[in-house]
């Protein structure tokens, strides 16, 4: 029904109709037409305008197709956000974390390339001078330490954060994770190791490669 609604509308000549005018063309009922009105503002496809009186047009505009874009692109930074919040629950190094890694990355960077890049050349110096000093820190921040140790606004550090988490290829290896209310530390990036290349790097050197003893 969304669908009828819109093709009608779309091909209409003054690219509006009422609710009266989409019931009489669908022969639908208004209930029908209401709902599928509804759905179709959600997506920014369709916009109200007053009519005389106090019946209102359903329009197509001009620009339906860059506002249809943009809400997109709001959907994409939501998943991608909603993923984040997923790894901090399930841990970064499970199976659902690093699925839930993945999902990140690739809605990031689609909801990144629709916005244009999406971040000033500004903004990824800051994020990046936030990636340097949790790593010469090594331990985890809050933002008003780091506001304080940089000389930065708080707003300017949160700005920063929420940077990387829209754009984690910023970071590139690393990964900015929350450690707690408000603070935050440097971590590998879950998705660039897989379980079997972390396990064999956290148990240390096998006795058979231990370094040879230096000559006398």
């Amino acid at each position: 029904m969304p669908a009828r609604v819109f093709v009608c509308l779309l091909t209409t000549g003054p690219g509006s109709l009422t609710s009266a005018e989409l019931v009489r063309r669908l022969q639908v009922s208004p209930a029908s037409v209401s709902k599928a009105v509804g759905y179709l503002e959600a997506m920014e496809l369709v916009r109200r305008d007053q009519d005389t009186g106090r019946r209102e047009r359903y329009v197509v505009g001009d620009d339906v197709w860059l506002r249809a874009l943009v809400a997109d692109t709001g959907a994409h930074a939501e998943v991608a956000a909603a993923a984040r919040h997923g790894i901090e629950i399930f841990g970064a190094g499970t199976p659902a974390g690093l699925r839930l890694e993945r999902m990140a990355r690739f809605f990031t960077w689609i909801s990144g390339q629709m916005n244009g890049g999406g971040l000033t050349e500004a903004a990824a110096g800051d994020a990046l001078t936030v990636v340097a000093a949790l790593v010469h820190a090594a331990r985890p921040l809050a933002v008003d330490e780091l506001a304080a140790a940089l000389d930065w606004p708080a707003q300017r550090v949160a700005a920063a954060v929420d940077a990387i988490g829209r754009r984690p290829d910023l970071a590139g290896p690393l990964a900015v994770e929350r450690a707690g209310r408000g603070t935050y530390a440097i971590a590998p990036r879950a998705d660039r190791l897989s379980p079997a290349q972390r396990e064999a790097l956290t148990v240390g050197p096998r006795p058979d490669c231990q370094p040879a003893s230096p000559s006398s």
